[in-house]
């Protein structure tokens, strides 16, 4: 998507991490990434996050398919299997 993106994040049990601490990190890095790519400086995400937790299979399944179907809706594929960022 080019304005933003979507994650499904299953944090290992063995890490305490809360998830503001990952999203950080997550943020921080690929923040530098494409700055670097863009030849650019400065902030690259805005501040505040979207999350939800998943509770069972079938919302699971539910949350997969609006993540495949997104760059559908946006126009960008004719199939989410055609998106080279969906997987």
């Amino acid at each position: 998507m080019p304005n933003h993106w979507h994650a499904l994040i299953i944090p290992p049990r063995e890490t305490a991490r809360p998830l503001a601490t990952i999203m950080k990190r997550v943020k921080g890095r690929s923040g530098l990434r494409i700055n670097r790519t863009r030849e650019q400086s400065g902030p690259v995400w805005q501040r505040e996050w979207f999350d939800h937790w998943i509770r069972n299979d079938a919302e699971w399944d539910k949350t997969v398919r609006y993540i495949q179907n997104n760059p559908v809706k946006a126009h960008l594929v004719a199939r989410w299997q055609d998106h080279l960022w969906t997987r």
